[in-house]
């Protein structure tokens, strides 16, 4: 392995051509627009947190809690808001949309030069490694989420490639700057917010080490303990997001193990293997009805059928076989986890990997297979640029391969009734997403279009055959395979590129009926029943229900009993909403938002019947202990809520039924924290209509008759505060400790990374 050499002045150059680019494409798009659909992630999820977070923190307020997504749930610690993540600064001086465009830009540009940089590190040609970044960023597991508006997958995959070269120029290099871009790259990762790809990497990192000590002997003792000093050095790093992230994670859905039936949905089927050679083959979301299975933009394989010939070029022909004998093993090693539980390995792992039966979508592990292929694929273009021609089987087997390609294209043009079959039986699976309505005739064409990307593909790998066979004398065209697979990649970003406005998710008719109907409730959004929506900050309006990993585990077990769904299962969607039951009052939902068909049939119904006030003094209670008690004790017929609460332990002061036990208004209010006054004639329960988590307290304010409070869960999924006689002055605020005590320990962590940077850079001196 060369010595990498710091950033030369032409790619220093390209590099800052690409970003004023990037801040061009982002500035001059249409004003409002953005780079995916008015029905992805973004305008229902993404956009509404990065617009809370903007507007918070111009506030001068740093936002823990989120009160606009399932009545309220942790947002600091949901990771996803990436509060911290240095690059999220950019939403400050930019506007939304702006910033979203610009931070997808952004990061796919840091992805392409990591792996530049990375391929570059191994001796590759600057072309080759050139190539390699384009690769990875336009291939088909990376650049469809610009349309799905995977805002914080695209900031964190952007990480990857900084981290694997980090261990390697470590292990071969012996330079402690490896191992402090490895740790940095992987706290980046943790504060960029998509938790599940820092686990991913960290187990490609792991497979990644344990495959170069098989390989190479002499980093044996080095390989596998940088993993572990890295991860853990990056984990003090972040200390202050992790710690309030685990936190709130064992009061959600997911603490603990989740159900093997919903850890083993979205894995990658095994017959998309196909869309490596060919993106078009079971369709797509933006021209073509998908018919595959889960989602295409984490399904696909694709990196351009050219790049095939160059994997092939650097094996036979190429100087590096050893390396890229390890990249091609763990390639196909991560493709065997992207499998899920298609093969018996997945059982093995959700039986015994510590965290591997939290998340679902195995098929992410594709984009760290491509990963490593593509570093196949730059010492293919590396030899090819680098080395005279050696013989023609390069170019043979290419031309083999275009032969089989285009026979399977012939077989599904002649047996089109083969491709219906196989996409009826997907349907019935169950694990297909095609809506129930298709274009008129397109079962009929659908096994042509199949043989037609075959074909595609099948061309091209013929072009790069014949360009490598014929090189032996013209030696110029060892140069088509390369040229082709950039030409490929453009194209296939040009053709899953789409913009909309992002206002477009949410009606304009339900905007002015919310500006037109204020005060302080919340609704329940059916805009897309089956995804929910976190767009409550965008639309001015609190929602009851979401979409979300990170709701509490009390109250999505609350909605999907009351929906007529065993609560047991509860996870952050609800299959259906059946109904608005009354016992919403407690949830202030004044209002239900559905579509019917599309976004043109809008319409607003009336919410529950007399919702509660945010704050309310009741004198009854009860006691029940465990769920199923306090959620029979909800149901009882003569329940009224604004009467009786249902406590699990005794309150103290005890509360007294009274006609009139006061009053109590709320006199300040932010996302964390509620301020409150209450006269209380009679000892009573303050109810907070708002969801509990013990990281919420009350605390006495000056003027106040009690010096300490008790905040209890109430209803299950409430907050209740035990009140003396008397007047109360007292501040209700989500204070977790974890965020604290994360704080001084990433603080101290920090000083100790900045000490270890300023003497690597001495010793390099």
């Amino acid at each position: 392995m060369t010595p990498l050499k710091p950033t030369s002045r032409p790619e220093a150059w390209t590099i800052a051509a690409l970003l004023l680019a990037a801040a061009a494409a982002a500035l001059l798009l249409p004003s409002g627009w953005v780079l995916s659909t008015p029905y992805s992630d973004l305008p229902s999820q993404f956009a509404p947190w990065r617009a809370f977070a903007t507007a918070s923190l111009k506030a001068g307020h740093f936002p823990l809690w989120n009160p606009y997504t399932y009545s309220g749930e942790p947002f600091f610690g949901g990771f996803q808001s990436a509060l911290l993540y240095p690059f999220n600064l950019l939403f400050l001086v930019l506007p939304l949309a702006a910033g979203i465009n610009f931070s997808y830009f952004l990061h796919l540009i840091l992805l392409g030069w990591g792996m530049h940089r990375w391929a570059r590190q191994r001796g590759f040609h600057p072309l080759a490694g050139a190539l390699c970044g384009l690769a990875l960023a336009c291939s088909g597991a990376v650049w469809p989420h610009l349309y799905a508006g995977h805002l914080s997958n695209l900031c964190t995959m952007a990480w990857v490639p900084w981290i694997l070269a980090g261990f390697e120029r470590w292990w071969t290099e012996r330079r402690w700057s490896g191992l402090l871009a490895a740790s940095g790259g992987i706290a980046l990762q943790i504060l960029a917010g998509h938790i599940q790809y820092v686990y991913l990497t960290g187990i490609a990192a792991g497979l990644h080490a344990l495959v170069w000590t098989a390989a190479r002997p002499e980093v044996r003792r080095r390989a596998l303990p940088s993993v572990a000093a890295c991860y853990a050095a990056a984990a003090l790093l972040t200390a202050v997001q992790l710690l309030p992230g685990l936190a709130a994670a064992a009061e959600g859905v997911r603490q603990g193990k989740a159900p093997f039936d919903w850890a083993s949905t979205f894995f990658l089927p095994v017959e998309n293997l196909v869309t490596l050679v060919a993106p078009g083959f079971f369709g797509d979301f933006l021209h073509w009805v998908y018919w595959g299975r889960w989602y295409l933009q984490e399904m696909s394989l694709y990196v351009g059928t050219a790049a095939l010939a160059l994997v092939l070029a650097g094996w036979i022909e190429g100087g590096r076989r050893r390396r890229t004998a390890c990249d091609l093993a763990l390639a196909a090693l991560l493709l065997l986890l992207a499998l899920g539980p298609q093969t018996p390995l997945f059982r093995l792992l959700y039986d015994f990997a510590p965290g591997f039966g939290q998340f679902r979508g195995t098929s992410k592990f594709s984009f760290f297979a491509l990963a490593f292929l593509v570093m196949a694929v730059g010492a293919g273009a590396d030899a090819l640029i680098r080395r005279p021609p050696a013989s023609r089987r390069a170019g043979a087997w290419a031309l083999a391969g275009a032969g089989v390609l285009a026979l399977a294209g012939l077989w599904l043009h002649a047996a089109p009734a083969l491709a219906q079959g196989w996409q009826e039986a997907l349907h019935r699976s169950g694990q297909n997403t095609m809506p129930p309505h298709v274009p008129e005739g397109y079962f009929r064409d659908v096994g042509a279009r199949a043989g037609d990307s075959l074909f595609w593909a099948a061309g091209v790998l013929a072009a790069c055959g014949a360009a490598l066979v014929a090189a032996v004398r013209r030696p110029a065209l060892r140069q088509v395979p390369l040229a082709l697979c950039a030409l490929q990649l453009a194209l296939f970003a040009g053709r899953n590129t789409v913009g909309a406005p992002l206002a477009s998710g949410i009606p304009e008719n339900v905007r002015e009926f919310v500006a037109g109907h204020p005060g302080d409730y919340r609704i329940l959004n059916l805009i897309n029943p089956l995804a929910g929506s976190d767009a409550g900050f965008l639309l001015g309006a609190p929602d009851i229900w979401g979409n979300d990993p990170f709701v509490l585990r009390r109250y999505a077990e609350f909605i999907t009993a009351t929906q007529g769904y065993d609560p047991d299962k509860a996870t952050q969607y609800v299959p259906s909403f059946r109904g608005m039951p009354p016992i919403y009052a407690i949830l202030r939902c004044r209002y239900v938002i559905a579509a019917s068909g599309d976004l043109s049939k809008v319409q607003v119904y009336a919410g529950a019947p007399d919702p509660l006030g945010h704050v309310e003094l009741v004198g009854g209670y009860q006691v029940r202990r465990g769920r199923d008690a306090v959620m029979g004790a909800m149901a009882a017929k003569d329940f009224d809520p604004r009467k009786t609460v249902v406590l699990e332990s005794e309150p103290s002061p005890r509360p007294e039924p009274a006609a009139a036990p006061g009053a109590a208004r709320l006199v300040a209010e932010t996302p964390d924290s509620l301020t409150v006054e209450a006269d209380v004639a009679s000892p009573a329960l303050l109810l907070i209509t708002d969801p509990y988590s013990r990281d919420w307290r009350a605390v006495a304010l000056e003027g106040s008759v009690q010096r300490r409070y008790d905040l209890l869960p109430a209803d299950y999924i409430l907050r209740a505060v035990p009140l003396a006689a008397g007047h109360h002055r007292l501040r209700i605020e989500y204070a977790p400790p974890s965020f604290r005590l994360g704080l001084a320990i990433s603080g101290l962590a920090g000083l100790g990374w900045l000490g270890a940077i300023a003497a690597a850079a001495r010793k390099a001196r």
